[in-house]
């Protein structure tokens, strides 16, 4: 039973609006997990586009709803998801997690720092485990050799390369952990 004035909405664009909403629901998803799990820089190319497209679509479906249907709730759901995923992405939430699941795998093998490649530590994927500058170094990002996260045994800090070239700078990151970055060029 309807009241009077009350508008029916079209099957195809509340079907239109769940897709929209459930597409970008997808798209935040893989965002947490390719920034939990360093899987590939190619995960946020594919989110990014998605999200795109989910935004395309419901700046088109979004005044049609309020205008027409006054569908307002359902207009709402969408960004609410971006703006509370891309918080969460923001504030490092799902790399925290990740790194809360993978912490005592990474540390077990960075006791015995067994050079290996291509292995996965709790949720982390490492391209490489190696031994440097008197401490563990875990290759995670896409590069191979550029970055990752480095293990020092308690009390042994990071060596300082004073910012040369092709010498990794060592940032604090979690206990004995350390981020690190290879300095691609010769410091001025």
């Amino acid at each position: 039973m309807t009241t009077a004035g009350a508008v029916q909405v079209p099957r195809r664009w509340s079907v239109a609006m769940r897709v929209t909403t459930g597409a970008t629901l997808v798209s935040i998803a893989v965002m947490f997990v390719v920034d939990a799990t360093h899987i590939d820089v190619l995960g946020w190319v594919f989110a990014v586009v998605m999200l795109l497209a989910c935004g395309l679509s419901w700046m088109i479906l979004a005044p049609i709803g309020c205008a027409r249907y006054r569908e307002y709730r359902a207009v709402v759901v969408a960004p609410v998801v971006v703006i509370v995923g891309l918080g969460l992405v923001r504030l490092d939430v799902p790399e925290k997690v990740g790194w809360w699941i993978s912490a005592a795998s990474m540390t077990d093998a960075a006791q015995s720092c067994e050079e290996s490649e291509g292995e996965w530590f709790g949720v982390i994927r490492t391209y490489s485990v190696r031994s440097g500058d008197g401490g563990c170094r875990f290759t995670i990002d896409d590069m191979a050799i550029i970055g990752g996260l480095a293990y020092f045994p308690p009390g042994t800090p990071p060596p300082d390369h004073g910012g040369a070239g092709y010498q990794p700078v060592y940032t604090p990151y979690d206990g004995n952990w350390y981020r690190f970055a290879v300095t691609m060029h010769d410091h001025p």
